[in-house]
């Protein structure tokens, strides 16, 4: 008898989302690069292993003549030049919760949240000094978009506009004197 075939059920566990997942936590690209190379030692098709772990196939070539090159330290990640980011995964969650709220909330005589209310907050909350356009760039990051308010002009249909026509005859007093001045 066969086992029972298991199955992910959770909405939370699609590819897209468990692929996201491995690139935020620090060192689980590297698992993956390993399950890849894995793959290909045991004779699965390049093709079918990009395609199953959301790789480019450039990616896992890159990987294979790295290892074939260097060995299996090819694959660890090496440090990358310049300052770090300041935007860590705690600022991030706290200033996602924060960012749910109203500036209000914390302080800020502001209605809504935009680039110089938040390095506002951001320097009196975390500490951390930022330009107004950085600022900017942090809440695109988190996927917030200041939309402002824009007006709409309706353009009259030919037929209401008839019927307001006929609408105001019946409220006209014959020989008024802006008879002529309406359009017919």
């Amino acid at each position: 008898m066969r086992p029972p075939t298991l199955h992910l059920t959770h909405p939370d566990a699609t590819r897209t989302l468990l692929l996201a997942l491995a690139k935020d936590i620090p060192g689980a690209w590297v698992g993956i690069k390993i399950a890849a190379l894995l793959l290909i030692l045991e004779g699965q098709r390049p093709g079918w292993i990009s395609e199953v772990l959301g790789l480019t196939r450039m990616s896992l070539t890159r990987w294979i003549h790295g290892v074939n090159a260097s060995g299996v330290q090819a694959l660890l990640p090496k440090p990358r030049p310049g300052r770090p980011a300041r935007l860590t995964s705690q600022v991030r969650a706290a200033l996602t919760a924060h960012l749910e709220q109203s500036p209000r909330t914390f302080g800020l005589p502001r209605v809504q949240w935009d680039g110089p209310t938040l390095a506002v907050h951001l320097k009196r909350q975390f500490g951390i000094a930022l330009k107004v356009r950085q600022a900017q760039n942090w809440m695109h990051q988190l996927g917030y978009r200041l939309k402002r308010a824009s007006h709409a002009y309706l353009q009259a249909q030919a037929s209401e506009a008839r019927r307001f026509r006929r609408a105001l005859e019946k409220t006209r007093k014959p020989g008024a004197s802006g008879d002529r001045d309406l359009p017919g």
